[in-house]
């Protein structure tokens, strides 16, 4: 399987791995056969890994079980949601019918329990009402979901009396009832005029909104909506008109009607009784009005009218009750608590903005990587070894012949589509919430300081070529750890997540992929992710402490002037002297054990001993170049062993299933002194890149020396040096003789 749809393929197991890890933190009980089937799931994907099945068809089997049990479900719950918000309950059953079908979990029994109750018996409200009770003290979350129905079937009756006596459980924290739940106890609390309690509630309702867990647009819409109900019941006209004029989704889904009569409500509520009365009468008005422009059409705004009126003859015929008893409450209430109330709102508003609205560096970063990474692809072979050599590539090997501006130029390097798209993908959501936390120039630090230690770990690892910006994403990374470890102001919103075994989750996924997968560079990865974590340990006590953290920021900026500048200073040097291959630096004679082959290489090839005997000798590049050489008789004609070779050994390539031959150079003889020397080049392609194979055949008498390199580049004439020299110092005691 491609390396490509490997890495689909593990993204989309790290999905269904976190599901399962989320739904075992929810309760193994609950969520047992919802669990298994995942499980399920995640086991497939795997035995088509370990099988090498076609990466098209894995993928394929993979996203229609997401599908099927995953996004389906949650879509489904999506229209339920809609459907309970717009109390049609009679119509939620074939919804959940099919919820619990595709996933299974008692939950989704549970509610398809309630749905056909609601469905069979949703013309009598008290007969739905007692099958309903029936489904109590299961336990929760049980008695939650279904006190939830029953609270649906007060408020449709407004008997708020009984909602709240159904709602409420003795001894229970206001913080531990779900969304729903509280969504309802504000709106039965206003009702009966029970201000402190309805407060209190709708505290608990927004502080739901920091909870991943409780959030999605549509509860968030059901939120602001009963933020401007309750900004209405208590008068508090500010906040009100503040609410209505940011027109957040909820609001906006609300006729203009609708929301100039709750707007007449706050302003009767906050004791101009006058005006309200004008505000709500003009919008009830308009209703009517529209009805009668349009009366085969029942628009939203119209089936409100029923409800529109007998609120405003409720307050009217109230007014004193209001203006004696209950104005002089509200107006301390709104002294006391609306201050609070704003401070959380905004917070928790801020909060979920935290990584959006301080992303300039992070685009910054993106854009610059893509547009560095995307025009190497486009415009060169990106996969081919010497040509990641010139544009920067991380190696051991040259870092320690002294190229260290390969530590920061390997950042921007990418080797393949997929290889950016993860990258960038990663960036995007781990950069804006620590830039948001820890300021730009902070981050700048944390994450270029990752890929420096991320960088040098690979050269101490030895590898021999590396790419990619994965050490300085998984620096910040392991920088949201620590951050939300430490509790530091606006950490909770880190990447989306709020709690901390998200993020250690992602990490452990990263490690097992570095660790299984060949080809990734894991060395660069713990070293990013060291990287991170260190410089996020020392920052943590400084970011508090306003001086000292602008010091260090205008230090992180600094440091990353330095590291760019001076890496490309250095890439400017080596474009204008060359660089490895073009630019070797000695050679030294090697031969083998008979001392029959002798000739020199480059000072950084090595002998390979174990492949080395009398007849043979091979030697390695600091690449992976491979040498070969070695001798035999030759009974045949010159045009007789060449043309054998060259069908031999297209018949090799040919078989190997993993190898494309793309082309074939020569045999082109080469000019010598004494010696007949013919060369030939094969071009391959294979899944790790281009390849090159070059084999000199050198005859003598009955004698046939073949000389072979090994290449993991397209672009020999690199090697050009290499090959020329170690062909010049050819040598073997054959030759001596025979002058």
């Amino acid at each position: 399987m491609d390396i490509a749809y490997r890495l689909i393929l593990y993204i989309i197991m790290a999905n269904v791995g976190y599901m399962i890890f989320s739904l075992f933190r929810k309760g193994f009980r609950h969520y047992s056969g919802y669990i298994s089937q995942l499980f399920f799931l995640l086991c497939l994907m795997v035995l088509l890994l370990a099988k090498d099945v076609a990466g098209g068809i894995s993928i394929g089997i993979s996203l229609s079980g997401i599908f099927l049990i995953v996004l389906l479900p949650m879509f489904l719950q999506r229209q339920i949601d809609v459907l309970m918000a717009e109390n049609r309950l009679s119509e939620i059953e074939p919804l959940a019918r099919w919820k619990a079908h595709l996933a299974w979990s008692e939950l989704n029994v549970h509610l398809h329990k309630i749905a056909r109750v609601a469905h069979e018996l949703g013309d009598d409200p008290h007969a739905l009402e007692q099958e309903i009770r029936k489904l109590l003290d299961r336990g929760e979350p049980y008695d939650s979901m279904t006190r939830v129905f029953i609270g649906l079937i007060h408020f449709n009756n407004r008997n708020f009396e009984g909602m709240v006596r159904d709602l409420v459980v003795e001894g229970k924290s206001i913080d531990d009832y779900n969304f729903e739940e509280l969504l309802y106890l504000v709106r039965a609390y206003l009702e009966l005029t029970r201000f402190p309690e309805a407060i209190e509630a709708q505290l608990a309702l927004e502080r739901k909104l920091s909870d991943p867990e409780d959030f999605s647009p549509e509860k968030q819409a059901n939120l602001v909506i009963s933020r401007m109900i309750f900004f209405a019941f208590l008068g508090w006209r500010e906040d009100l008109e503040r609410l209505l004029k940011a027109n957040e989704e909820g609001i906006e889904r609300l006729p203009s009607q609708i929301r100039d009569f709750w707007r007449g409500v706050c302003v009767f509520n906050s004791g101009d009784f006058s005006d309200g009365e004008q505000i709500m009468g003009a919008a009830m008005r308009a209703c009517e009005s529209n009805a009668e422009d349009d009366e085969e059409e029942d628009t939203s705004a119209e089936a409100w009218l029923p409800f529109m009126r007998k609120r405003f003859f409720g307050l009217v015929e109230n007014r004193e009750f209001m203006a004696n008893r209950l104005l002089v409450q509200m107006k301390k209430l709104e002294e006391e608590h609306a201050p609070k109330f704003n401070q959380l709102v905004s917070q928790e508003k801020e909060n979920l903005d935290v990584g959006t609205e301080s992303s300039r560096c992070t685009d910054f970063l993106v854009w610059t990587t893509l547009l560095v990474s995307v025009g190497l692809m486009m415009t060169l072979g990106i996969e081919d070894l010497v040509t990641l050599i010139k544009v920067g590539a991380n190696s051991a090997f040259l870092v320690n012949q002294g190229e260290f501006y390969r530590l920061f130029t390997s950042l921007f390097i990418h080797i393949g589509w997929v290889h950016l798209f993860m990258n960038v993908l990663a960036l995007r959501f781990f950069g804006p919430p620590v830039e948001n936390v820890t300021g730009w120039p902070l981050f700048l630090g944390i994450y270029f300081f990752s890929g420096f230690t991320g960088s040098l770990a690979a050269v101490y690892a030895g590898q021999t070529l590396s790419a990619g910006a994965s050490s300085a994403v998984l620096g910040l990374l392991s920088a949201a750890i620590v951050l939300e470890f430490f509790r530091v102001r606006g950490a909770e919103k880190l990447a989306g997540k709020n709690n901390f075994s998200t993020l250690i989750f992602i990490l452990v996924i990263n490690l097992v992929i570095g660790s299984v997968e060949q080809g990734v560079d894991n060395s660069a990865h713990l070293g990013g992710l060291a990287g991170g974590a260190l410089l996020s340990l020392i920052l943590v006590p400084l970011l508090p402490m306003r001086r000292i953290r602008k010091l260090a920021g205008v230090l992180a900026v600094l440091f990353v002037m330095v590291f760019a500048g001076y890496s490309l200073v250095g890439m400017g040097k080596s474009l204008t002297n060359g660089t490895y291959p073009e630019y070797v630096n000695g050679f030294h004679k090697v031969g083998n054990a008979s001392q029959t082959i002798e000739l020199e290489l480059p000072n950084s090839w090595k002998m390979d001993e174990k492949e080395t005997d009398f007849r043979e000798l091979a030697a390695s590049g600091p690449f992976r170049e491979k040498f070969t050489a070695f001798v035999g008789i030759n009974e045949q004609a010159e045009a007789e062993s060449i043309k054998e070779h060259v069908n031999q050994r297209t018949a090799e390539l040919e078989k190997t299933p993993e190898l494309t031959l793309r082309l074939r150079k020569g045999p082109d003889l080469i000019a010598s002194e004494s010696l007949r020397i013919y060369q030939i080049k094969w071009m391959i392609s294979s899944g790790n890149g281009p390849l090159t194979v070059v084999d000199y055949l050198v005859f003598d008498e009955q004698l046939l020396f073949l000389l072979r390199f090994f290449i993991g580049s397209e672009n020999e004439q690199a090697y050009e040096k290499v090959f020329s020299h170690a062909i010049k110092t050819f040598r073997s005691p054959f030759f001596e003789v025979k002058d």
